[in-house]
């Protein structure tokens, strides 16, 4: 009888701690990266707490963590107090909130567990199963987030915090249109707003969205890039003009709720472009693409889409480390001048041939996916074409000449 509530409570249990520990570890495998790109040490002397066995560093996330736990928690006399203690946890609770819909597997097989327990159907691997908005939940969140940040700006009384939450409110506005419209593709192939649907479809059909919709994924990437404010997007705190931007007056347990929330924007990212344009747990002649699994393909699919998703992390990281930071006009031309374009020609291509794409396909043998495959190439290569010759600055980063005024 409490089967319907056991199931939920443990997959939120596992899911938090997993998010946790995996935030916490995400940050001495960035450290690492950045060391390994810069051709230094890293974090690798901090073991066991209390003990002297070294484990290459693996203690480090967990010093940091007491750290913040027991560091003095110092609220600035000139802060909103309310808005200063709601606004990192609005950004937290969105972070987290954001996986409910997220599947990080496929199902479970009832024929795993006991008969006593009385399991006859498989258990979905996400917490909310089912639910026919789960691309629109996801946005929904991820718009809330921003209150966070312009909350801590505005609460600090800081004028680099302002500043920071102006150019964060903005930058993340901005990019929720291209990052939206990037989607609108997928969702109009797969006809669905799940997201499991739009991996099962994937599976189907053996062609991944990426194949498909090249342009479509090139927008989410990075206009995904730009919502988690990461590099070359991360001016909200561009440390050199605005010190830590909206969060330099937090400190203690409210800056971590930052930095993690930080971290697992850039998780939620990672997922969503592994589940939307890279088959999510499909991979061929391994996972398999029918809803009767083995035990073993389960844990396959969980493996594949997991090992997916750190392979995409691991780019943003790299990325973070090798490219420099835009200009905050680069920036929102990028968005506004370059991702909202390709992305509404994206999804007027898609939507074209999906209407009239049949009949010609139908006379040259090709199948639906292959033949959308060809016009996506295409399509990216003419919008880059078109970018470059029209303005040659959003596909350079060359110094603009100026004009000499005369006397």
């Amino acid at each position: 009888m409490l089967l319907p509530l056991i199931e939920p409570l443990l997959k939120i249990a596992l899911l938090i701690g997993a998010l946790m520990t995996a935030a916490a570890y995400l940050v001495l495998v960035e450290r690492w990266i950045a060391a390994w790109v810069q051709d230094r040490l890293g974090p690798n002397r901090v073991g066991i707490p209390l003990t002297k066995i070294r484990l290459f560093g693996l203690g480090q996330p967990i010093a940091d963590g007491v750290k913040f736990l027991f560091k003095a928690e110092f609220t600035p006399a000139h802060v909103d107090k309310m808005l200063f203690f709601v606004a990192p946890l609005t950004i937290f609770i969105a972070a987290i909130a954001a996986f409910a819909v997220i599947p990080f597997g496929s199902v479970i097989p009832a024929d795993l567990f006991p008969a006593s327990w009385g399991i006859t159907q498989p258990i979905s691997l996400v917490v909310a199963p089912g639910l026919d908005v789960g691309i629109v939940y996801v946005f929904a969140l991820g718009s809330i987030a921003v209150y966070g940040v312009v909350l801590g700006g505005w609460a600090s009384n800081n004028k680099y915090s302002f500043l920071g939450g102006l150019r964060s409110s903005a930058q993340l506005i901005s990019y929720e249109l291209p990052l939206g419209l990037g989607i609108l593709g997928v969702v109009l192939v797969t006809g669905s707003l799940r997201l499991d649907a739009i991996i099962q479809h994937q599976a189907q059909t053996g062609l991944w969205n990426v194949f498909t919709q090249p342009l479509g994924f090139v927008v989410f990437c990075v206009a995904a890039f730009a919502e988690a404010a990461r590099l070359p997007f991360d001016l909200p705190e561009a440390e050199q003009e605005l010190v830590g931007g909206y969060h330099t007056e937090y400190s203690g347990i409210k800056l971590m709720m930052y930095m993690v929330a930080e971290f697992l924007h850039m998780v939620t990212a990672a997922f969503l472009i592994v589940i939307l344009f890279l088959g999510g747990w499909h991979f061929w002649g391994l996972s398999g693409a029918g809803d009767l699994i083995t035990w073993p393909v389960a844990l396959l699919r969980v493996v594949v889409l997991l090992a997916k998703v750190m392979a995409v992390i691991l780019f943003f990281m790299l990325a973070r480390w090798s490219w420099p930071r835009f200009r905050y006009d680069q920036l929102m031309g990028i968005g506004w001048k370059v991702m909202i374009p390709w992305g509404l020609v994206n999804f007027v291509v898609v939507a074209t041939w999906l209407e009239y794409g049949g009949s010609l396909t139908g006379l040259l043998g090709w199948s639906m996916e292959s033949s959308l495959a060809i016009v996506g190439v295409t399509a990216l290569l003419l919008c880059w074409l078109v970018i470059t010759v029209i303005d040659p600055t959003a596909v350079g980063n060359r110094p603009r000449p100026t004009k000499r005024v005369g006397k």
